[in-house]
């Protein structure tokens, strides 16, 4: 981790650096050579079931050629509703600071809180120079998490089941501050904070999460409120953190474009947190943020169905307030295997946050972007809607995904490019098939970048467009094996021009694109995993992904419906092998996913699981999980890592 960079961007956003001098000098990383994992057997017992659990090492070549093992343990920093140093963890809050006391589902049923939420998400590991906390004796580190949505809550009437909340709340995000000992690098909670979001107005279902090459936190907004079906309606979720209920945007109201934005928080040394949003890298259903070496291209995934694959390039490295964004098109090349392709940047346009912020103060209305019509409107009178187009898209949380016509009114290109994004980028010709497009993260070395789709399904195969104007994706296969979700590859390069023809203005723009691996339905007779649709040995609807440099190995977390238990995986780029290192509660999603190859001379694996046990993810399963062996799990959703790695780099001699 760099410290010129932090230094650069808080002094940047106003933040005073105070050094200080740390408890013991970090030790030095190891050089290595390889390093690959056992795996971690798949939970047979209703207790390993039941709570998270690693049995798996890191085996660690040296540069010498010395070999090492290192046991993994997974450790909990804190639990949802936990006390720590002075607040609770993942309590929902106003803009004020006060915990929100009642929500309502879409029937109008109440639910009682105060809320605190077990959806525990994005984390981003913070490592600030001169970061010094009273009291601690070992290195301050900060550790900001996304608490992403509320599952369930108790009905204010005892006597009625709970209330279903998901997308009905405002959310939060936590900061928390860290002791690591300077000797074992166990991390321990010292202080525990909500960070104030009143200046952006709140947060919208916050999702995963990347921490920058500059060490701010880069998270996102998943699921954007529908701007069409919200228009002229109240956001009430919103209103709840505005304290403005039952008002619309045009009355002081939540407005619907002031969430689904992607959200930068830098921490100064003493713990003092700002957020921005920058409006200027578009609006969609982010999954995260992943910021390339040259620290102003970043890369987006677009959670959902019938969504996009987008490209933001900065203006300034280090400065995502302005720049320039694209979307993917699919040019593919094969269909078997779960698909290749070679693809092309439509330019969606140029902005800065205080242009887009600017058309948001003005009151801009979905209607007031784009005139829409029916298909039966246009088939039945095409002269009539000549210079509509089809569009085809997920719109949004509220709205339904159907075909649609659209015009863009006169004048409002840049509004419909980063307010819009999905639909604009649709309009223009982009490939908007995707399915459950979820993390992204990038090998520097070999410049290549990792697109996870969760699951393949709908649009992405071969013979089930429908109505789709466009069927750029046609993947073959068997469906059960397709749902299982794959792990794309794609080549970085320079030199690459938009499809009008105009240089891009980087070094790390996607082009070929391949899977790298995927999972696979259940094999017949399998011994593990009784429950499970999909192969219980394989990687099964991936999720969260980060790769190490240092370890040559990509780390993947898993949100399946199709295994009872969602795994963490590690896949060595180089010799192919996959291993379970991490098993989750039943019902529960690893999330947070993070891995940082030198913390003051120790490594870790950062890995959350939210909504252990819940209601919901467990209804399709038999009696003895829904009920039995829900009642063994913890619903608290977890903060957590995998200790007892030491640091780590890669020896010059071992190349790549």
């Amino acid at each position: 981790m760099k410290a010129r960079a932090l230094l650069s961007s808080v002094c940047a956003l106003g933040f005073p650096i105070t050094m200080s001098a740390q408890a013991e000098a970090p030790k030095a990383p190891l050089e290595v050579r390889s390093v690959e994992f056992t795996s971690t057997p798949a939970p047979v017992t209703r207790e390993e079931m039941a709570q998270p659990y690693t049995r798996s090492q890191a085996v660690v070549t040296l540069a010498d050629g010395t070999v090492r093992r290192f046991p993994l343990d997974y450790r909990v920093l804190h639990r949802s509703g936990d006390f720590v140093g002075g607040a609770h963890a993942a309590l929902i809050v106003d803009r004020h600071g006060k915990p929100i006391l009642e929500a309502t589902d879409r029937k109008g049923r109440t639910a009682r809180g105060p809320f605190a939420a077990a959806g525990a998400d994005g984390t981003s590991l913070l490592a600030i120079p001169g970061a010094k906390a009273d009291g601690v004796k070992g290195h301050t580190l900060f550790l900001v998490n996304h608490i992403e949505y509320q599952t369930e809550a108790p009905n204010i009437d005892p006597a009625k089941p709970p209330v279903q909340l998901y997308g009905r709340l405002p959310m939060a995000v936590n900061l928390t501050v860290l002791d690591q000992d300077p000797q074992s690098g166990k991390l321990e909670p010292t202080r525990l904070s909500n960070v104030d979001l009143s200046a952006v107005r709140g947060i919208w279902i916050p999702c995963n999460s990347s921490p920058t090459p500059w060490l701010t936190h880069l998270g996102s907004e998943e699921y954007e409120p529908d701007a069409q079906a919200l228009d002229g309606k109240p956001l009430e979720p919103m209103n709840r953190y505005l304290d403005t209920p039952g008002k619309t945007a045009a009355d002081g109201g939540a407005n619907p474009y002031d969430y689904g934005h992607l959200l930068e928080i830098a921490v100064a040394a003493d713990g003092k947190t700002r957020a921005v949003k920058h409006y200027a890298m578009g609006r969609l259903a982010f999954e995260l943020g992943d910021v390339m070496p040259d620290r102003r291209t970043v890369y987006m995934g677009d959670d959902g169905d019938d969504v996009i694959l987008a490209m933001f390039v900065a203006d300034r490295p280090e400065d995502l307030s302005a720049g320039t964004l694209y979307a993917a098109r699919w040019n593919q090349t094969r269909g078997e295997d779960f698909g290749a392709a070679q693809l092309e940047w439509i330019r969606l346009g140029h902005a800065s946050n205080d242009e887009i912020k600017a058309i948001i103060a003005r009151g801009t209305r979905f209607g007031d972007i784009w005139e829409t019509a029916s298909p039966e409107s246009v088939k039945a009178d095409p002269a009539r809607f000549e210079g509509y187009r089809p569009v085809y898209v997920y719109g949004g949380t509220g709205g339904k995904t159907h075909l649609s016509y659209y015009r863009l009114k006169p004048g409002m290109a840049q509004a419909a490019a980063f307010l819009e994004t999905r639909r604009y980028a649709a309009w223009l010709g982009a490939t908007t098939e995707f399915t459950k497009m979820e993390g992204q993260t990038h090998n520097a070395a070999d410049k290549r970048l990792y697109t996870v789709i969760s699951y393949i399904r709908r649009g992405m195969i071969d013979g089930k467009n429908k109505n789709r104007p466009r069927d750029d994706i046609r993947l073959a296969g068997d469906e059960k094996d397709l749902s299982c979700g794959v792990v794309y590859e794609s080549v970085l390069d320079s030199g690459r021009k938009d499809t009008n023809g105009q240089p891009i203005a980087s070094d790390w723009v996607a082009g070929p694109m391949r899977a790298l691996l995927h999972g696979a339905r259940q094999p017949a007779g399998a011994q593990a995993g009784r429950y499970d649709k999909c192969d219980t040995e394989r990687v099964a609807n991936p999720d969260n992904v980060r790769y190490s440099e240092a370890m040559r190995t990509l780390f993947i977390g898993e949100d399946s419906g199709n295994h009872l238990n969602n795994f963490v995986w590690a896949y060595n780029v180089d010799s192919g092998k996959l291993s379970r290192i991490l098993s989750a509660p039943a019902g529960g999603e690893n999330t947070g996913l993070g891995v940082y190859d030198d913390v003051n001379g120790h490594a870790y694996i950062t890995g959350n699981v939210q909504h252990p046990g819940a209601r919901g993810d467990l209804r399709k399963y038999p009696t003895e999980v829904r009920e039995d062996l829900r009642r063994f799990v913890d619903e608290r959703g977890i903060v957590g890592y995998l200790g007892g790695l030491p640091a780590m780099k890669r020896a010059a001699a071992a190349g790549k």
